[in-house]
């Protein structure tokens, strides 16, 4: 498998190295591969939804409503 040098500073090597542990991966870089495979994978979600909107048709101008109900929703999780 090739490999890839990196240099974390203290801080994110602490971060790396405690994450690694409390998520039952073997080493620091097990977890890193981890990490980048789940952003591989999110970002292929991402361009999906993407094309799946592209292909959906043209846009539609949003109602009054429409963005009252995007409104409240938004304002309900903001509030604890």
């Amino acid at each position: 498998m090739p490999s890839i040098p990196i240099e974390l500073p203290s801080d994110l090597m602490s971060f790396v190295d405690q994450s690694a542990k409390q998520g039952g991966f073997s080493s620091a870089s097990e977890y890193i591969v981890a990490l980048v495979a789940a952003a591989n994978k999110k970002h292929g979600e991402i361009e999906e939804a993407l094309l799946a909107g592209i292909a959906s048709g043209p846009a539609e101008p949003w109602t009054d409503d429409e963005w009252r109900a995007i409104r409240e929703r938004v304002e309900s999780r903001s509030v604890n």
